[in-house]
């Protein structure tokens, strides 16, 4: 009984010597374990690469994602920027623009030494289609009065018809109510300047048609009446012609003053005005 389970064990024994030495003379004479050998290697090497290329794949997915989200941080951000930056070049456009005004206005020379004037901002537009007006941030505290008259950097802008303690009203040269005593430079003819409720054009009243006016003069104020100081720049004439009953001159003006555009103007202050502009 015992003598073969040491007869099976000594098969076995010498069947594995058997397939050992046959694996190494197959190994040693021939290339028959290296084809599997190389075939393992080439499988493993390609689990490797399809391994290590899921890691780029995944590393490059998120470094592709976290860098499009910081990109689109730094786009919203520069948009942010921009807005702001050119909220600041609109200010300092406009501040540039008012630089330039002001300066225009303290530029403006002043014929009579012995008037004096105050700068005033424009507090509020017209108050009213049929009415040229317009309302400056200076008033009874600052030395204005009703009558005073008002200039800008280009010649009468209007009168100043209610002063108000830190506020004025001003009429427009283009009112129907204004009227202005005016001298054609060139040949000295008087006449008198009236508004026609157009901010683009004015006209002379009771122009004979042998009055020595023509297209290009230049109108300034002639001082007469007290209200507007002599010499200073109204208007020039675009239009010059026989009405149709032929013994008077229609005539149109273009005012020089930049009506409804202008934000400094200057009021005179240092004169007596005996005139003021119908209410």
């Amino acid at each position: 009984m015992s003598a073969a389970p040491q007869t099976s064990n000594l098969h076995t024994l010498l069947l594995l010597c058997f397939i050992c030495l046959l694996s190494i003379s197959l190994e040693r004479f021939t290339n028959f374990v290296n084809h599997p050998r190389q075939f393992v290697t080439w499988v493993t090497l390609g689990v490797q690469r399809v391994a290590n290329g899921y890691e780029d794949v995944l590393r490059f997915s998120g470094n592709y994602l976290s860098d499009r989200n910081e990109l689109l941080e730094r786009i919203e951000v520069l948009e942010i920027e921009n807005e702001q930056i050119s909220a600041l070049n609109s200010q300092l456009r406009a501040l540039e623009a008012s630089n330039i005004e002001l300066r225009e206005v303290l530029g403006f020379r002043i014929r009579e030494p012995m008037i004096s004037y105050e700068i005033a901002e424009l507090a509020a537009p017209l108050v009213s289609p049929a009415r040229d007006e317009v309302t400056l941030n200076r008033g009874l505290a600052h030395g204005i009065k009703g009558g005073s008259a008002v200039l800008d950097a280009s010649g009468v802008f209007g009168q100043v018809v209610e002063a108000l303690p830190y506020t004025c009203r001003v009429l427009m040269v283009t009112d129907k109510r204004m009227a202005v005593p005016v001298r054609v430079e060139r040949s000295g003819l008087h006449a008198v300047l009236t508004g026609v409720g157009d901010s683009k054009h004015l006209t002379l009243e009771h122009v004979e048609v042998t009055a020595d006016i023509a297209e290009g003069d230049l109108l300034i104020t002639s001082g007469l009446g007290g209200t507007f100081p002599y010499g200073y720049p109204v208007g020039v004439v675009t239009v010059s012609e026989p009405d149709q009953a032929g013994v008077a001159v229609r005539v149109t003006i273009e005012p020089l003053a930049e009506l409804n555009r202008r934000r400094y103007i200057l009021i005179l202050t240092g004169a007596s005005y005996s005139e003021t502009a119908a209410e």
